[in-house]
């Protein structure tokens, strides 16, 4: 009976063990956001770009002009996993992008950068490649 018991214990102290393994396991970080689909000159505001496209759904996504030194931010508050947001650049003008969510797991998590450069695109596709 007594060795029934200790067995019993064994196991249930191998589970614990177990479990708590799993939440020490790493999770996959956060990637930055894709190259944005859209790229357009703003027809209202002359030297501002629209830049749009796909983040994880409900992520605050930033996007910094690296010769201005300047930024913008949006957040995907309609969840459909897309942003746009308007920014201050010339044409060729280095931009770093990231995105950044809440989760119930491990509260903020911020992704790292991705790059590209401003030039006109539409669906994805270059219009007019004019930069090295």
């Amino acid at each position: 009976m007594l060795r029934r018991a200790a067995l019993r214990l064994a196991a249930a102290l191998i589970a614990a063990l177990l479990a708590g393994a799993g939440c020490l396991s790493p999770t996959l970080p956060l990637p930055p956001p894709d190259e944005p689909n859209t790229i357009r000159p703003s027809s209202d505001n002359p030297g501002l770009w629209e830049v749009s496209g796909d983040c994880y759904e409900g992520a605050r996504v930033t996007v910094f002009n690296d010769r201005t030194r300047k930024g913008a931010v949006a957040e995907d508050t309609d969840l459909n996993g897309r942003y746009t947001v308007e920014i201050k650049a010339e044409l060729c003008d280095l931009i770093l992008i990231s995105q950044e969510v809440v989760t119930e797991d491990s509260g903020l998590e911020t992704s790292g950068t991705n790059d590209f450069v401003i030039e006109e695109r539409s669906s994805g596709t270059v219009v007019n490649d004019v930069c090295p």
